[in-house]
């Protein structure tokens, strides 16, 4: 993911060249070329992700596409806080290695599962003992984290609430659950030295869903996020039905959006023919 950034867009080049300042030669072969299987654990992905992410929006700010409000779906919040000016870029990649390796370390035997087409309070309901909601992923899409017997008995609840599927995901962990709270106490410990400023573009904390300006709080924020459950169906509707662009691979938070009323027209930008089409728009 983002090689072709890296290779045709000068001001996302010096993003990658300095996260690999940051992160050793090999970090960007690990972006570039994988294998899959190294990329994804969680001690690669989120260091990974975020510098991608950064490169692309500093891109579209090069192309004259720069944002006006910002928000960040779990780890892309370290992304939304360095495009509003609240972190510098080494300081947010710094704090994201060291958040990775927190969630590495000792994280407790779990996993996720996702719960279609069925509303969030009912989801809420039906929760078996030792299961937890991650994400409010929409109207229709929330997605569960627990141990491996809590989830294997929501999928059992779910679908007697009317589920219509409920789907593994691929993780390591538990993430987002109080069963995370080990990594949260030894991240929050990371954050005390952080210099976190007040963001000068809106933004949107994924963990209350709405604007966040203080940056004690938004520091707070950041620690109890590996715990507390991503709100980003309240992230949307505080953003409200405007143009928006998705910075970083696939295509998730537009599908999200799809989903839901009055939520951002979310345009692709993972690749550099899709952030052309931005600035045509622009």
């Amino acid at each position: 993911m983002g090689r072709d950034f890296f290779d045709g867009s000068p001001a996302a080049h010096g993003v990658l060249d300095a996260a690999a300042a940051l992160a050793g030669p090999d970090f960007l072969n690990l972006v570039f070329n994988g294998p899959a299987e190294t990329l994804n654990l969680t001690v690669n992905a989120q260091p990974a992700l975020v510098a991608v992410e950064i490169a692309i929006a500093r891109h579209l700010e090069s192309i004259g596409v720069p944002p006006s409000i910002c928000a960040g779906h779990s780890v892309g919040e370290f992304a939304a806080l360095v495009l509003t000016g609240a972190m510098t870029f080494e300081d947010a990649f710094t704090l994201v290695q060291a958040r990775g390796r927190c969630m590495s370390d000792g994280v407790p035997e779990g996993t996720m599962a996702a719960v279609l087409m069925l509303e969030a309070a009912k989801v809420e309901a039906a929760l078996p003992e030792g299961a937890y909601i991650a994400n409010y992923n929409g109207p229709t899409q929330t997605i569960l984290a627990g141990t491996k017997e809590a989830l294997e008995n929501a999928a059992t609840a779910m679908k007697e609430a009317g589920a219509r599927r409920v789907l593994p995901v691929k993780v390591s962990g538990p993430f987002h659950s109080p069963l995370m709270k080990s990594a949260e106490e030894a991240f929050r410990a990371e954050l005390k030295s952080a210099t976190i400023s007040a963001p000068k573009i809106p933004f949107v904390s994924s963990v209350t869903g709405k604007h966040e300006t203080d940056p004690e709080i938004i520091r707070e924020l950041l620690a109890k996020q590996i715990c507390a459950p991503i709100r980003w169906t309240q992230v949307f509707e505080t953003i409200g039905s405007v143009p928006a662009a998705e910075c970083g691979p696939g295509k998730v938070l537009q599908g999200i959006a799809k989903r839901m009323d009055n939520a951002p027209d979310v345009a692709l930008a993972g690749t550099l023919e899709q952030a052309a089409q931005l600035e045509v728009a622009a």
